[in-house]
């Protein structure tokens, strides 16, 4: 998109049409991809207290998500510590960066934008490789507007979303937690819940934020089993429940930080080229399959992100990150 079609209003209304922290996000990357033309983004939230930030949202290439790294590191400790935008002229030559080797976006500009709250960086946002082959002042200028403004969307997002340790601690539960903290889903945040209200007499929780996924264990000391199996399977995780003597029961939940998509394989595949804009005669001949049959399969996606058109429908996959091969990073 040419930065002179490019509608900040727009784009900062979308920002804000969902106040949960991982469409907030996801939503600013995407503008951030449609103003620059750049291949890859990702946002870090900045814990300064602990002197690190984590790779938070991304698009375009797979840069660690869901990690911490030492403040000092990388394109967002360069913003961090300047804080103002860093151009990154060529992002091969930086100091532990987060991209894999063999991405093509390693050998170009990068630009790090730090996200300001009453004083304190509480983000940043790295752009890479814009499709002009270089950020200029007024492009940067222009980036900064767009990623300032979804400061208060990030802390509002914070406020409503609250933490899932919280959540249970608000049900009157003692929780632990291990691993670096990652949002989680509404539904799981729900169904981790309800396996907490299902024990007797909850002695202690430990949350377990783990790369592939949630780990919920639950000790309820009275010891006697419960209905557990049906809660992990509504959002595809699994349980395990252990009775142990003179401690009570052990509950044990895999889950994973979003519900899984609720799209047949073929129906997924008619999604991600919704999300390219190819036409229903494009698709038929992309998938081998009829105009009609395509229109089916999209009335299906349509059903079932409860929207009304193609567009609405991509947009309500991306904000329950339903789409594989995301323009993503980290």
């Amino acid at each position: 998109m040419s930065p002179d079609s490019f509608r900040l209003d727009e784009a900062v209304a979308d920002v804000y049409g969902d106040l949960r922290l991982a469409p907030v996000l996801r939503r600013l990357l995407r503008h951030t991809g449609r103003l620059t033309g750049s291949v890859a983004g990702s946002v870090s939230l900045i814990d300064a207290g602990r002197g690190c930030y984590v790779k938070a949202a991304e698009y375009g290439a797979h840069c660690q998500l869901g990690r911490s790294f030492p403040l000092d590191e990388g394109a967002t400790g360069r913003a961090f510590a300047g804080r103002r935008p860093v151009v990154i002229p060529d992002y091969g030559q930086l100091r532990a960066g987060h991209l894999a080797a063999a991405h093509p976006a390693r050998k170009g500009p990068a630009v790090a934008v730090p996200i300001w709250w009453r004083g304190d960086v509480i983000a940043v946002s790295v752009a890479f490789s814009p499709e002009a082959g270089t950020f200029s002042s007024r492009g940067v200028d222009e980036l900064e507007a767009l990623t300032q403004s979804a400061a208060a969307a990030i802390v509002t997002s914070g406020r409503r979303d609250p933490p899932l340790a919280t959540l249970l601690r608000r049900a009157g539960a003692v929780v632990t937690e291990a691993g670096v903290v990652r949002p989680v889903a509404p539904e799981v945040a729900r169904v981790a819940a309800d396996l907490v209200a299902q024990a007797s007499r909850t002695a202690h929780v430990a949350i377990v934020y783990r790369q592939q996924g949630l780990r919920v264990l639950v000790q309820d000391e009275t010891g006697e089993s419960g209905t557990w199996d049906e809660l992990p399977h509504l959002t595809g995780g699994d349980i395990s429940v252990e009775q142990v003597r003179g401690w009570g029961v052990l509950v044990r939940a895999d889950l994973p930080y979003s519900a899984p998509a609720p799209f047949t394989p073929r129906e997924a595949e008619v999604l991600e080229l919704l999300r390219q804009g190819l036409t229903y005669r494009e698709m038929a001949g992309r998938l081998g399959r009829s105009a009609k049959t395509i229109e089916k399969h999209v009335a299906a996606i349509m059903r079932k992100t409860g929207t009304s058109n193609r567009t609405a429908a991509v947009v309500t996959a991306l904000d329950n990150d339903w789409v594989g091969n995301l323009p993503h990073t980290g």
